[in-house]
């Protein structure tokens, strides 16, 4: 990675094997090894599990300003305090300039640095590496010092304990940084922000083709099993322009969100842009509308899975949801590194569906459901509210915005990414495009719900077909649906305080053990519940809402239309006003205004219709 001379950086990583026998499969050396593609996946799977920003008051989601400040008369530089495991912010957590100095007490890493100057020590600009191993033992040592007078900076331990005690989270170091599919390394460098302060920010380390494969990866989900259905609505004549429009016109979007983004460095998140451009009032409507999106989105895969399992278990629609809550609960329970495994397997999953739907097709010589006999199709949409569903349902598949800024902010070379939109929209655009023309061309008029739940009640397959595609739909909710539960789950839990609560009983000032244990047995229990019952939410939506083209289309209509086309030319015009020629900036509202009537049309069609 090649750096600013300006900007400092430091790094922690795992001390390197000695000989060939202990690297792992994949740690082979070069920048687009299977170790460091795993390692981008993974990163990027944090950045989804952490779309809902608790911190709306917050500046930026990633650190605190380097601003001095007193405390028990003392003046010092906050550092940044970041969980390492979601890549999100620690209420109260260990510093790490507390650990770094450790290190630098204890091993003498800093040799260029004599000065006891804190901020100096902490970002070398020799990209020092700080092994795994010495970072737990600071870590341990810090705990151990709660008696000591003194600490970093000359701070009173006792009166900063209180405030960076370390965190479940951070204490977790050691298996965040070895599970994070073999990703043992965080690299952080400070920059200066557009008001001069001096800031630390993650800096990126994925390539262009890992940027790429975690963009196809947020773009290609479920959505695109009801594209056959919003096709035929719209009808040829108009469904597949709008299907090439709704592409077309959110890859420009996010080239928009990527030009907002280089006003100014510091900016990481999605949440960040709308801090930046309409202050805090915009970070909670953005945390709301993913919050609702991720809700939608969690229904949908309930639907998805309880579809493929009908007849197995029940007859009942509803009992086969109660099942499927049954089934998919104890996933959220499952560490986000674990979690990131089961998301690749969905992806898999979903492409591989949609190559088995053109075989099933090929396969069979009888329509319906065959590509050599195709059935009759619609050139025209029956009505103005199906070809209002269908814009909702065909915008659906093209919703990974939010996600965007923070791919972009993980590359090592972030001007590359509008490049790597040009692929990510290539094949994202060309499997949804296949997805419905093949459903639509296999089944017609008799497209409903998801083009598998079509298949599998359509006789005339080989037998091995019925198995291999339940399997294959089951396994992406089980993937995806305690991925979409995370962020809420995060978000419940700062909400009812239990975020931190482990370590707060863990204080030395706790009034008694059984006070202690008390306190422990009810977080515990706050904390299994919030699980449980996000995801009985998510069940109980199903069973009031059954329809799965209902859902994607409403998801379509008004989120996908605010995140990925209103939001992002709101913010381009808000940051990058004085830089936009006129004719731009007219385009650009232009299309703002018409988008904003769609959602809202397209949204009373599927709620009334």
């Amino acid at each position: 990675m090649s750096f600013d001379p300006n900007e400092s950086s430091y790094l922690l990583s795992r001390r390197p094997s000695q000989t060939i026998l202990d690297n792992p499969i994949g740690s082979f050396k070069g920048p687009n090894s299977l170790h460091n593609f795993a390692s981008s996946f993974t990163r990027a799977q944090f950045f989804n599990a952490s779309k809902i920003d608790n911190n709306i008051h917050k500046k930026r989601s990633f650190f605190v300003d380097g601003q001095s400040s007193q405390r028990d008369g003392a003046d010092f530089n906050e550092d940044e305090t970041f969980d390492p495991e979601y890549m999100v912010p620690s209420v109260r957590g260990e510093r790490l300039s507390s650990v770094v100095h450790d290190l630098h007490n204890r091993n003498q890493l800093f040799m260029n640095h004599p000065s006891n100057d804190l901020d100096s020590a902490v970002m070398s600009p020799n990209n020092e590496v700080f092994y795994h191993d010495d970072i737990i033992n600071s870590i341990n040592d810090s705990r151990s010092r709660q008696g000591s007078t003194v600490g970093v900076g000359g701070i009173p331990i006792g009166a900063s304990r209180k405030r960076a005690r370390l965190q479940p989270s951070f204490s977790s170091l050691r298996s965040s940084i070895s599970l994070a599919t073999t990703a043992s390394q965080v690299l952080l460098k400070k920059i200066e922000d557009g008001e001069g302060n001096i800031v630390t920010v993650l800096a990126g380390q994925s390539t262009s083709p890992q940027t790429i494969f975690n963009s196809v990866n947020v773009l290609i989900g479920v959505g695109l099993l009801a594209l056959p259905v919003g096709l035929m609505k719209a009808g040829w004549i108009l469904g597949i322009p709008i299907l090439l429009a709704c592409g077309l016109v959110t890859y420009w979007t996010a080239k928009l969100l990527s030009k907002a983004m280089d006003v100014d460095s510091t900016i990481m998140t999605y949440a960040d842009l709308g801090y930046a451009a309409y202050g805090s009032t915009a970070k909670l409507i953005i945390s709301l509308l993913f919050s609702i999106d991720l809700m939608g989105a969690g229904v949908s895969l309930i639907i998805l899975f309880s579809d493929s399992l009908s007849g197995v278990f029940s007859d009942n629609d509803t009992t086969t949801k109660l099942i499927t809550f049954c089934i998919l609960t104890p996933f959220t329970f499952l560490p986000l590194s674990i979690l990131s495994i089961f998301s690749l397997f969905g992806i898999m999953s979903t492409i591989t569906i949609t190559i088995l739907v053109m075989v099933c097709g090929l396969i069979k010589q009888t329509s319906p459901g065959s590509l050599v006999e195709i059935m009759p199709t619609n050139l025209w949409p029956t009505s103005l509210p199906n070809l209002l569903i269908a814009v909702g349902i065909l915008m659906a598949p093209f919703g990974g915005h939010a996600i965007f800024p923070n791919l972009k902010s993980d590359m090592r070379h972030p001007e590359k990414f509008t490049k790597s939109l040009k692929y990510t929209y290539a094949i994202t655009l060309a499997t949804d495009t296949s997805m419905a023309v093949i459903g639509f061309l296999m089944f017609g008029a008799k497209c409903s719900n998801e083009i598998t739940n079509t298949l599998l009640d359509t006789k005339g397959y080989p037998s091995w077909c019925y198995p291999l595609i339940s399997g294959l739909i089951c396994i992406i909710p089980l993937a995806k649906t305690p991925l979409n539960a995370k962020p809420i789950i995060s978000a419940l839990d700062v909400l009812l305080g239990v975020a931190n609560a482990d370590a707060a009983g863990s204080s030395p000032s706790t009034s008694s053990f059984m006070g202690s244990k008390i306190g422990g047995w009810i977080t515990t229990t706050t904390r299994f519940l919030i699980r449980v019952g996000v995801n009985a939410i998510f069940v109980g939506l199903a069973i009031v809402f059954p329809e799965f083209e209902k859902i994607i289309g409403i998801l379509g209509a008004s989120i996908c239309f605010i995140i990925c086309i209103i939001l992002p030319g709101l913010f381009y015009l808000r940051l990058c006003g004085n830089k936009i020629p006129f004719w731009e900036r007219t385009v650009v509202s232009f299309v703002v205004l018409v988008s904003c009537i769609l959602a809202i049309l397209a949204s009373w069609a599927v709620i009334v219709y």
